[in-house]
């Protein structure tokens, strides 16, 4: 029998004035589920998401049986009933899971899964799964799917990163003594398994303090070099946030704040006794600033708090006041309330989400809000910058998860109701798309794409920039021009469109460094001669159709980044029939090229 799915709100409280349209940012989406939402009414607790490469959602939990459990919704927020058995699926190791999951999604479309489990013998262990995006385990990973690490009797994993080269990097705390955390690890893992001999000491980099120290999170800087946060020193009073830094190879990055730490304290840890921070999760600017985001407050009265940290580890002092800036969100004389995730929006801004703890007759709220770049809440944003919402009107929620999907709109999960539901959310958001640009049109003329636009306005703008994409999901920059100054028409061909649909879009880059974004304009290649793989996903060969037999064709496989793997040259044929037993199992591009016309496919090697 199938499991009852349920869409429903038993009450939803926005902190936005009555005459605000519900199509504000910052509003609930009125088109997705149930007035925004979607509860679920399986028992199990969310604890982190991702969305996958067709807009699909996958929100890992816990299951009674104490097993790691994978839901996955569609992008309107229904169960995916093609997943699994009734849209989850769930794993488990030798002993019973217990908590701290994350998700990485890999180039390959392969989910990579982290959390603690108990042993046998009752030693908090770490989990590692990785599964293939239907959801079934790859065999070719550790054994049988699954792998695990293990330093002292109790381990608890934080964040998790995949690496442009497949590597796996994973952090978190590791203690023999319940309550006393006073080492943190990072842990390099190969794309197929086990420990990366040449990171750190064979595969782990372990660090130690002179006080309880409480690790949260993890992010990779495009130099490869890793950053990770968390709070030191943080059952005492004025523990500050910690940023450190690490070099690829796992050494400490000393050019980095003080000996590759920078440490953040609100209020200069003075404002009255008791006064603690935590901090929860870190992103990345563009401009490779740090922000952080968590709690800071003092004794009951604590609230959202965020920070920024130049790129080199010193305070960003032109961010909120001195660098940071505490976001108070209550209805009580005290409260309680702190961010969990942390995001960017393409224009700078800044989105959190967390939650409030409730008091008597109130259960909580969850809290989404919306910063500028100064830092300062933005008040174009639900209410002053805060949009509330009450999922549930007995039992209180907690938001753990925050992305920006389709349409610019912005998709929470967390988890509510007295036996932990997982809920969806999903927001309005504003469109960032540049208001000077008009007649935005692509058009196929011979062999080529040729794209055309018009401005209204340049008085700020240096340059356009011309982006592709096969799915609408992922760009990448195919020429850029300087910009006129004046209003103006601009064009731009594509000699080497992809074959079938393919989007673009035209960023606009202005003087400050900031960028938006014309609309979306969608074309459909055709050709002649249409080339085609067969099959795909393949296992040891894959045919090339619709070859022109008159010319050479010169067919290479690269992979993701495009990196050359092999390269054969075909000869009055119209098909040709590669062998790719030797390859690991991913994604792959099998690039033909003949006449100067080049043509891109993507592969997926099972």
């Amino acid at each position: 029998m199938k499991i009852i799915f349920k869409i429903s709100i038993y009450f939803f409280l926005l902190s936005v004035c009555s005459n605000k349209s519900f199509s504000q940012a910052g509003t609930l989406d009125q088109t997705f589920g149930e007035g925004g939402i979607v509860i679920n009414d399986s028992f199990s607790p969310a604890h982190a998401s991702i969305i996958q490469n067709d807009g699909k959602i996958i929100v890992v939990g816990t299951s009674l049986t104490s097993n790691v459990l994978l839901w996955r919704f569609n992008a309107d927020g229904s169960i995916d009933e093609s997943f699994g058995f009734n849209g989850k699926i769930a794993y488990s190791f030798e002993g019973k899971f217990r908590s701290s999951f994350e998700l990485a999604l890999e180039q390959s479309g392969n989910l990579i899964v982290t959390g603690e489990y108990y042993t046998t013998n009752n030693v908090i262990d770490i989990g590692i799964i990785r599964c293939k995006p239907d959801g079934k385990l790859d065999s070719s990973f550790g054994v049988n799917g699954l792998d695990s690490l293990h330093f002292n009797n109790y381990n608890f994993p934080s964040g998790l990163i995949i690496q442009m080269d497949g590597k796996i990097v994973l952090n978190g705390i590791t203690t023999n003594t319940v309550g006393i955390s006073r080492t943190a690890f990072i842990a390099r893992l190969m794309p197929k398994g086990g420990l990366d001999l040449s990171f750190g000491t064979e595969g782990v980099v372990l660090n130690n303090y002179s006080s309880n120290t409480l690790i949260s999170s993890l992010v990779i800087r495009p130099n490869g070099k890793l950053l990770m946060g968390g709070t030191f020193s943080y059952v005492t009073i004025h523990g500050p946030y910690l940023v450190q830094s690490f070099n690829p190879d796992g050494s400490v990055d000393a050019s980095f704040g003080e000996n590759g730490k920078a440490t953040y304290n609100f209020n200069n840890g003075v404002d009255g006794p008791g006064f603690n921070n935590e901090l929860e999760a870190m992103v990345l600017q563009d401009d490779g600033k740090i922000v952080c985001t968590g709690s800071s407050g003092r004794n009951d009265d604590i609230s959202m708090a965020v920070c920024r940290f130049n790129a080199d580890g010193s305070i960003d002092e032109s961010f909120g006041d001195k660098g940071g800036v505490i976001t108070v969100f209550t209805e009580q004389p005290l409260g309680y309330a702190e961010n969990r995730d942390v995001i960017m929006e393409i224009d700078g801004k800044i989105i959190t989400v967390g939650d409030e703890d409730g008091f008597g007759d109130d259960p909580g709220k969850l809290l989404l809000t919306r910063y500028n770049e100064n830092g300062q809440p933005d008040p174009s944003f639900g209410e002053n910058g805060i949009a509330s919402v009450q999922v549930d009107d007995v039992n209180g929620q907690s938001g753990r998860s925050v992305h920006i999907v389709a349409d610019n709109k912005i998709l929470v999960t967390g988890t509510t109701g007295q036996f932990g539901q997982i809920y969806l959310a999903r927001f309005n958001n504003d469109k960032v798309l540049a208001a000077n640009f008009k007649d935005v049109k692509a058009t196929q003329e011979n062999n080529a794409i040729t794209i055309t636009w018009q401005t209204l306005n340049e008085s700020s703008t240096k340059s356009y920039t011309v982006e592709r994409s096969g799915n609408a999901n992922d760009y990448v920059n195919i020429n850029t021009v300087p910009a006129k100054g004046v209003a103006s028409n601009y064009s731009y061909t594509d000699k080497n469109p992809l074959d079938g649909i393919s989007y673009y879009r035209i960023r606009e880059n202005a003087i400050n460094g900031t960028n938006t974004f014309s609309p979306v304009v969608k074309v459909v290649f055709n050709d002649n001669g249409v080339i085609s793989l067969y099959p795909n996903p393949a296992n040891n060969t894959v045919m090339i159709k619709g070859l022109n037999k008159n010319v050479t064709a010169i067919i290479k496989i690269t992979d993701m980044q495009g990196r050359e793997i092999s390269s054969q040259n075909f000869t009055q044929s119209s098909s040709a029939t590669l062998n790719i037993r030797s390859l690991a199992q991913g994604t792959y591009f099998v690039q033909v090229a003949q006449e100067g016309k080049v043509v891109r496919l993507k592969m997926v090697k099972e």
